[in-house]
């Protein structure tokens, strides 16, 4: 195999770490998931006392719930409210689509609710989206595991929306980024600038 297709292999490798750490970053902050098929609602029960049930839904039960104007779909961070939000529920939910790319990892796009079952096996996906929006790869990951004889550099992407792509590589392999002036090695404490 030759130099320039291991390394290619190694940035694959490292991007799939970089999408999987920033899914997990952005899942962590909010009532979002990664994609396991379900989704959880504040359905209206109709009594003001007690005016929202907290479930959790698959996605084909959820088309049930498009006509029902008064529930909250996802459900908010803090739970159910304790008063009814009137029309809240369009039939549609924001969702992270996962896009498998290193400089643009997930789109961020609104569905309808039926649309939601042509997502459940694209578990990369993230559902609901954060009520920050979807991660980029200008967040600084956690990387794990051994990192000797490897180093985290900022790799220059060229796209003005996400600069830089934050990676590790083994210190062999900084060779390969010789020819790009614009990498930052290593990469700063503080992440990739944006």
């Amino acid at each position: 195999m030759s130099f320039n297709r291991q390394l290619l292999k190694i940035f694959r490798a490292i991007s799939v770490m970089v999408l999987t750490t920033l899914t997990i970053v952005a899942c962590g902050s909010s009532n979002s998931q990664v994609n396991n098929g379900t989704i959880t609602i504040c359905h209206t029960t109709g009594n003001a006392t007690d005016p929202y049930t907290k479930t959790t839904l698959n996605f084909n039960e959820l088309n049930e719930h498009s006509t029902h104007k008064d529930d909250l779909i996802p459900a908010p961070i803090g739970g159910c409210p304790s008063v009814v939000t009137p029309g809240s529920n369009d039939g549609k939910v924001i969702i992270c689509h996962a896009t498998s790319s290193a400089n643009n990892p997930f789109n961020e796009i609104t569905i309808d609710f039926n649309g939601l079952r042509g997502h459940s096996n694209h578990k990369n996906d993230i559902i609901p989206a954060p009520e920050t929006g979807c991660a980029s790869v200008t967040t600084t990951p956690t990387v794990t595991g051994d990192n000797a004889g490897k180093i985290t550099i900022c790799h220059a992407t060229g796209s003005t929306k996400n600069p830089y792509a934050l990676i590790t590589v083994s210190v062999n392999g900084l060779n390969g980024h010789g020819d790009h002036p614009r990498d930052i090695i290593p990469a700063p404490d503080e992440g990739c600038p944006k």
